[in-house]
C-alpha cells in the first residue's frame, strides 16, 4: 500500500508541469495591471570600455504599471557590477592603489509596449532615460573608499514573457544603455576610456508576477 502510495504521488509529481503548461490562459494584458518581477543576468562591454574592464554580471528588479491592453510604464532599478580595473597603472595613478572595482547602479523609466503571440508568449519592446550611479570601490585594508559620478543616460530594450500561470511568467529581457559621461580629469570612467560616453549591453532571465 505504501509502494502504492509513492508511485501515484511520484506519477502526480511528473505531470503536475505538463497540466499547468496546458491549463487555459488569458492573453497577457497590461490594462490595470501592477507587475513586479525580479532578473539576473550579465553584462556585456565593448571597445576601450571592455579593454579597461570587461564583463560582469546583473541584478534587476524591474516594476511595470499598466496604461492599457498594450502599452505602460515600466520602472527598474539594476546593479551592473563590472568587477575590477584590468589597468593596474592607470588604478596607481588616479587612485594610489592596485585594485579598483567599477559598479554602476541604474535607475530607468521607460515605455514599455506588449505584444501577444500567442495565449502562452508575449513579445515585448522599451525605452527611456536612465540616472546612472558610476562607483568606483577601492579597498583600503578592512574598509572599502568609494568615488561616484552620477550620470544621465539612455536605454532600450526587448524581451519575451513566456506565462507560467495567468499571474506568473518566466522573463528572457535584453537592454542596450547609454551613459553620457563627463570629459574632465575627475571622471572615473572618462579616465580609463577617453570617451564621453560609455554602451554596455545587459541580458537578463526571472520571473514576473502580476500583483494586481
Amino acid at each position: 500500500m505504501k509502494a502504492s502510495r509513492i508511485s501515484i504521488a511520484a506519477a502526480l509529481f511528473l505531470i503536475a508541469p505538463a497540466l499547468a503548461w496546458s491549463a487555459p490562459l488569458e492573453r497577457t494584458s497590461l490594462r490595470g495591471r501592477e507587475v513586479l518581477g525580479l532578473r539576473l543576468g550579465g553584462v556585456f562591454t565593448s571597445g576601450v570600455f571592455n579593454d579597461e574592464f570587461g564583463n560582469g554580471s546583473e541584478i534587476e528588479i524591474h516594476f511595470t504599471q499598466g496604461l492599457s491592453d498594450w502599452l505602460g510604464l515600466e520602472f527598474a532599478l539594476s546593479s551592473h557590477n563590472f568587477g575590477e580595473s584590468k589597468d593596474e597603472a592607470k588604478n596607481i595613478l588616479f587612485f594610489d592603489r592596485t585594485d579598483v572595482n567599477l559598479q554602476m547602479f541604474s535607475l530607468t523609466v521607460g515605455a514599455i509596449a506588449l505584444k501577444n503571440i500567442n495565449d502562452r508568449v508575449a513579445a515585448t519592446l522599451e525605452a527611456g532615460p536612465g540616472f546612472y550611479s558610476v562607483n568606483a570601490i577601492v579597498p583600503e585594508g578592512f574598509y572599502e573608499a568609494q568615488k561616484t559620478d552620477n550620470r544621465l543616460g539612455l536605454y532600450g530594450g526587448a524581451g519575451l514573457l513566456v506565462k507560467l500561470a495567468n499571474s506568473v511568467s518566466l522573463s528572457a529581457n535584453g537592454k542596450y544603455h547609454t551613459v553620457f559621461i563627463r570629459t574632465n580629469s575627475e571622471d572615473t570612467v572618462h579616465f580609463y576610456t577617453g570617451e564621453d560616453m560609455v554602451r554596455f549591453f545587459q541580458i537578463s532571465v526571472g520571473v514576473v508576477i502580476k500583483a494586481h
